[in-house]
């Protein structure tokens, strides 16, 4: 904001400087009194604001601290504050007087920062985790390291052990990078879609038999229904490969051992005409279930619901993260749904081809 502006022209000059800024804006009276605002900021209080007192509009101390101070100093202030509307948003709001005789005015502005701060906390959350993450696997391979250079030194069943030990730390961890390494590319390229040919019916018959393959209690688990003629969807065989493959394997490894996972595939038409028909991909599980308080969390990174059985079973944390990331790429869906006692099930959803 530029220090006080002295002009001597109209008021309505100032009243179309501010319907001329595409952000919030209000132009108020030394008493503090709302003149005029410009569209956004009415649309953003959703009241009509010429008239009001502007403590009345904004009930918050630092707005109102801001102001005070720049009629005090003559100086522009800039304020951060949280403002609850429908969600909690965070605005910087400027103040700065302009001189507009008979008396000065004040020019306010309100700019939504809400999305610079949510990415700063998630790079600080973020940043964490991974710290996190990676602290008890290198904690166990330096245990290791020097218990092999001392007592183990000369004891090969215990060298054997912790040689052992630190294999599957280290796999945990190339797992963790080669996941991350995954989100960055993923993130990179979000925005623009595959436009590829991709046969979900034969994709998933592969990824059932890949997984079959890879241990000896999946073996006829996995029960898929496909109906007949379906199309086929715009995608990357190679990343959607990597969705099912996750969310198969995450409903064979967490269910009851020996339980059916059930996959059905079929083609929703449209319920709004000009638009195409859907694919839509239900996996299904009769696991232990969890409540519908996770269901909103199972795709942020490093969310788990037993952390613990996770880790156990060779979890990072960021398949779902990375499924999703996928899925919106190919402008799909992905919903979760779970009983405590009953199971899971996820849908997906994505878009055919014709």
């Amino acid at each position: 904001m530029p220090d006080t502006i002295h002009m001597d022209v109209p008021k309505s000059v100032a009243a179309g400087l501010v319907n001329a800024l595409s952000f919030p804006a209000m132009v108020l009276s030394g008493q503090l009194r709302i003149t005029a605002a410009n569209t956004p900021a009415r649309a953003l209080f959703e009241i009509e604001l010429a008239g009001k007192d502007f403590v009345r509009v904004l009930r918050h101390p630092d707005a109102l601290d801001c102001l005070n101070r720049v009629v005090q100093s003559g100086e522009p202030e800039t304020v951060t504050m949280e403002l609850r509307f429908t969600t909690r948003r965070t605005f910087e709001l400027s103040a700065g007087l302009i001189t507009l005789p008979p008396e000065d005015i004040i020019l306010v502005t309100l700019a939504d920062v809400s999305a610079e701060i949510d990415a700063e906390r998630s790079r600080s959350t973020f940043v964490a985790n991974v710290s996190h993450e990676l602290r008890s696997p290198l904690t166990t391979l330096m245990g290791a390291v020097e218990t092999l250079q001392g007592p183990a030194r000369d004891d090969p069943k215990a060298r054997d052990m912790f040689l052992g030990l630190m294999a599957n730390e280290t796999a945990r961890m190339s797992r963790l990078v080669g996941d991350l390494l995954s989100l960055a590319k993923l993130e990179a390229k979000e925005h623009v879609a595959p436009a590829g040919r991709v046969d979900i019916t034969a994709l998933i018959k592969s990824v059932i038999a890949s997984l079959e393959a890879s241990r000896a209690d999946y073996p006829g688990r996995a029960v898929m229904t496909a109906a007949g003629g379906l199309a086929a969807v715009r995608g990357d065989a190679d990343e959607l490969t990597e969705v099912f493959q996750n969310l198969i394997e995450n409903a064979l490894k967490y269910s009851t051992p020996g339980s059916p996972v059930k996959i059905d595939i079929l083609q929703r038409p449209s319920a709004t005409p000009g638009r195409k028909d859907k694919l839509v991909v239900t996996i299904a599980d009769a696991g232990e279930g969890m409540e519908r308080k996770h269901l909103g969390r199972l795709t942020e990174r490093f969310y788990r619901v037993d952390k613990g059985r996770s880790r156990e079973m060779g979890g990072t944390g960021l398949g779902l993260a990375i499924s999703k990331h996928i899925l919106n790429r190919h402008r799909g869906r992905m919903v979760f749904d779970s009983k405590v006692g009953v199971g899971t099930r996820v849908t997906v959803t994505l878009n055919i081809i014709g």
